[in-house]
């Protein structure tokens, strides 16, 4: 049935072809004297030689060709590949693993059908021609085959005269939308029949087993790459009249273009370099030549392919944790990523409506007891008004965060498990899926990727998970596995709701809105003081603890920060911090869902260049994270990307003096604030208010209905006004204790009330306001007197500011038999002498004072961006 339909398609192509190009096939009759299958492999001058190749040869040979899946998607291209039966090889555009899985099969198919008895016809290069010439590099896809298929006869093909054409690199990046679309306006220009022809010549030559070189990668590219250039070593280019009658009758073209630098090469470190360079040799198997380890070495240069790119590219990312939209093709691509200098792709523009002002200047009330009660009655009450917005979901109305949480909710409810895991980063997606699972009656548990396997792990079994929700694309990157556990993709999810039963809820959502909430709400718990979420301490002391956080913890938590804050309704936020983290969940996750205030996601809160895009294109005017984050926007934005910032909120970390005075050129019209908070209390306890004047180490008053103290360390008395002790927090934000936790009891009775002990050192001033000095396990006892391990990194922290890269400087110490041991861990070439020096211009003598300092290629931090104590203290010895 579909031969006729082939032979008709094959004759339409050659006769629309034959009007713009005259091809000469020189060698077929030689072929064909050699015993078959045959894998034909031709050079790729243009995006034109594929169509005239498969037009000439398929007759003869009746191939299989392999193409890029773009192709199938093309509605131009999709009927020809899928009467040829091609192989879809996957357009290898960004790291990832599942890309070159699939690429392997891709490679296995055509295996196949030579085994079977098949002609498959290939680009071994898989790139069009930069120069004219044919440049293998390191592509393997020749070798794989003929080391698996060793009997074929290989059938080489050179093609001559396409090299200059419009569909060619000769006259610069060539488009194949763009080139259609001219060559169509042209053709109709030359009356179609009277259009100048290109003479194309194809020269073919069959290779047995025995006139060929072993099948490996080194020997089959260098033998390949000697033939497709035999006859001239740079084609020249060849220019064909536009029109018969009219237009120019000669064209000069530009040479070769080096591929420039997107990114200040400068800033990469030298450590930085080595360790890529490592990576590469590692990958090779050899070690590199000293120019090859420059940053205009290609990798086509080193011999290295797409998937070998791609290898290196996950290995880099996943080493410096920075990421990149594309795979690099030079050394100092590479370079880019591992120093966040990398450029993703712009943001997408603002979706409709995004811009819209708001319906109203009410009060931002949060009008719920519990997460799905806040959501649900704002939406219904705002439906139509765009709140969230990403990349990938665009923007995304109340309406639809109903419809796609309530679709969803039914998929989760299937799972038997009442705790369900919950991974994704920064997104629509995110959201969605939380409410989800609320909708569900389902307890979500953040889970942090960052951590690796054995704290997953640890995570899974403490809450009985047995399913986690996450995406294919999120996994397939990171490549993150939850021991114990069955990934739910949302992809999977979104592909299993039906067109119809969406439709029914939209239309319900739209007329019924109020019967909508009702019934959601039925389904699930109205108790606020049941659990809405278990989140884990970050890890930076000591192994992360679940901690539960009820309904009634989050929302009085963000209704203090509301009254703390007096934000308005017409704010947008910018959101970078995933969901597993305390403050990306309550502050700029669920609060502008649960008040009305629009959010933009962006899913790599290290992707700083980007945030600052997407800060000016969506004209953000409140972020919240923690400085590190904070810092790497800074140090990224260009002037003006950060203007309608109005309102900085840093949390999470110490903020050092120099991101505030960074501030005020990269963000000139904000106020920058400084909030202290602890996963356990939801997490804000206390925050500076805006417009008010900054005082050294103070975080701020606390939050409305919030209470502090510190006391004595020893005696456990509540200390006056003043005196620094071990700070204290009471109030409706507080936890109700640790899951799966048989260590010390985290709360203690004072005066008869009990009270979180937050672990952390601090003194409550006159005013009220919270001084903060440290973590006490970041203290040390020596001769009698406590040593305030940030103190002494604070000076060298205010000296070397962290970077895009990361921080620089980090101190800890240890307590031993032998008596105290203080480290500087640094990336910078510093002297134990030449540090204490530092500190001892900035009045830090006698016992404070460090003890020696280790270099590191880069200081080990959390997801959070905090500074991993835990591992730099298993370094000291």
């Amino acid at each position: 049935m579909l031969e006729p339909i082939r032979w008709a398609a094959w004759a339409v192509m050659r006769v629309l072809l034959s009007l713009r190009y005259t091809v000469k096939v020189v060698g077929t009759e030689a072929v064909r004297n050699r015993p078959g299958p045959y894998l034909i492999m031709p050079n790729h001058p243009a995006f034109t030689d594929p169509p005239n190749l498969l037009v000439r040869l398929w007759p003869v040979f009746r191939m299989r060709p392999l193409f890029l899946e773009s192709n199938f998607r093309n509605p131009l291209f999709k009927p020809f590949a899928w009467l040829l039966r091609g192989i879809k090889m996957p357009d290898i555009v960004r790291a990832s693993a599942e890309d070159r899985r699939r690429a392997e099969g891709a490679v296995g198919a055509v295996i196949a059908a030579l085994r079977a008895g098949e002609n498959v016809i290939l680009w071994p290069s898989g790139r069009l021609s930069r120069d004219g010439a044919e440049h293998l590099g390191g592509a393997r896809s020749a070798a794989d085959v003929l080391a698996a298929v060793p009997g074929v006869t290989v059938v080489l093909a050179r093609t001559r005269g396409l090299w200059g054409s419009m569909f060619s690199w000769a006259d610069g990046q060539p488009s194949i939308s763009t080139g259609l679309v001219r060559g169509l306006g042209l053709w109709a220009a030359n009356l179609f029949v009277f259009a100048p022809r290109r003479r194309v010549t194809v020269t073919l030559e069959a290779f047995t087993p025995d006139q060929r070189p072993a099948p490996t990668r080194e020997a089959v590219n260098k033998w390949l790459d000697e033939w497709y250039n035999a006859d001239a070593p740079h084609e020249e280019p060849v220019f064909v009249p536009r029109h018969f009658l009219f237009g120019p009758r000669t064209h000069a073209y530009p040479p070769p273009a080096a591929a420039a630098h997107e990114y200040d090469l400068s800033k990469v470190k030298p450590e930085t370099r080595a360790v890529v360079a490592q990576f590469i040799s590692d990958k090779l198997k050899r070690p590199l030549a000293p120019d090859e380890t420059a940053a205009d070495a290609t990798f086509l240069q080193l011999g290295m392919d797409s998937l070998d790119a791609m290898d290196v590219a996950l290995a880099v990312e996943q080493r410096f944790g920075f990421s990149s939209d594309t795979v690099p093709t030079t050394v100092g691509g590479l370079w880019a990523i591992a120093e966040g200098l990398s450029q993703n792709a712009p943001p997408k523009p603002p979706p409709a409506g995004w811009f819209d002002p708001a319906p109203d200047d009410a009060p931002l009330t949060i009008l719920g007891e519990t997460v799905s009660a806040a959501f649900l009655t704002q939406a219904v009450a705002r439906k139509k008004q765009v709140i969230a917005a990403d990349d990938l979901a665009g923007g995304v109305t109340y309406e639809k965060c109903i419809v796609g949480a309530w679709a969803m909710s039914a998929k989760f409810r299937a799972i038997a498990a009442p705790n369900v895991g919950l991974m994704l980063p920064a997104a629509v997606a995110c959201d969605l899926a939380f409410l989800g699972l609320h909708l569900a009656d389902k307890l979500p548990v953040m889970l942090n990727w960052t951590t690796g396997p054995g704290n997953l792990a640890h995570a899974a079994k403490i809450m009985g998970l047995t399913h986690v929700v996450t995406s294919k694309a999120f996994i397939d990157r990171t490549q993150v596995q939850v021991p114990g556990t069955q990934f739910v993709f949302l992809e999977d999810v979104r592909a299993g709701l039906g067109k119809w039963g969406l439709l029914r809820k939209l239309l319900a959502v739209r007329l019924f809105p109020g019967a909508v909430r009702a019934g959601l709400l039925k389904a699930v718990s109205a108790d606020p003081n049941r659990p809405a979420v278990v989140l884990f301490t970050s890890g930076s002391e000591k192994a992360p603890k679940a901690v539960p956080l009820t309904h009634a913890n989050i929302i009085s938590d963000q209704r203090g920060c509301l009254e703390a804050l007096d934000v308005k309704r017409n704010n947008s936020v910018l959101g970078f911090l995933p969901m597993f983290h305390s403050f990306g969940l309550t502050i700029t996750g669920l609060l502008p869902l649960f008040v009305g205030v629009r959010v933009v996601h962006h899913p790599d809160p290290t992707d700083s260049g980007a945030l600052a895009r997407k800060a000016a294109a969506y004209k953000a005017t409140l972020v919240a994270g923690t400085p590190t984050f904070i810092s790497y926007i800074f140090e990224r934005a260009k002037p003006g990307e950060l203007d309608t910032l109005a309102l900085i909120i840093l949390g999470a970390e110490k903020a050092p003096p120099a991101l505030f005075e960074r501030a005020k050129s990269a963000a000139p019209n904000a106020d920058v604030i400084e909030g202290y908070g602890i996963t356990e209390c939801a997490p804000v306890v206390s925050v500076t208010r805006p417009g008010q004047p900054r005082r050294p180490n103070s975080i701020g008053p606390p939050l409305p209905g919030v209470e502090v103290c510190a006391t004595d360390l020893e005696t456990k008395a509540v200390l006056p006004r003043g005196r620094m002790g071990m700070l204290h927090v009471r109030g409706p934000n507080v936890f109700p204790g640790y899951i799966g936790y048989d260590g010390p009891s985290p709360f203690e009775e004072l005066n008869g009330r009990m009270w979180y002990v937050t672990g952390d050192l601090a003194a409550v001033d006159e005013s009220g306001e919270v001084i903060f000095h440290g973590r006490l396990k970041r203290f040390l006892k020596a001769g009698g007197e406590m040593i305030s391990l940030p103190a002494l990194e604070e000076p060298l922290a205010k000296k070397y500011p962290p970077t895009d890269a990361g921080p620089r400087v980090a101190v800890e110490g240890v307590e031993t038999p032998d008596g105290r041991r203080i480290v500087l861990f640094t990336t910078e070439p510093i002297t134990v002498r030449d540090a204490n020096a530092l500190l001892q211009a900035e009045g830090l003598r006698g016992v404070m004072r460090l003890d020696d300092v280790k270099q590191l290629e880069k200081l080990p931090v959390l997801g959070t961006g905090k500074t991993d104590y835990k591992v730099l203290r298993a370094m000291i010895t």
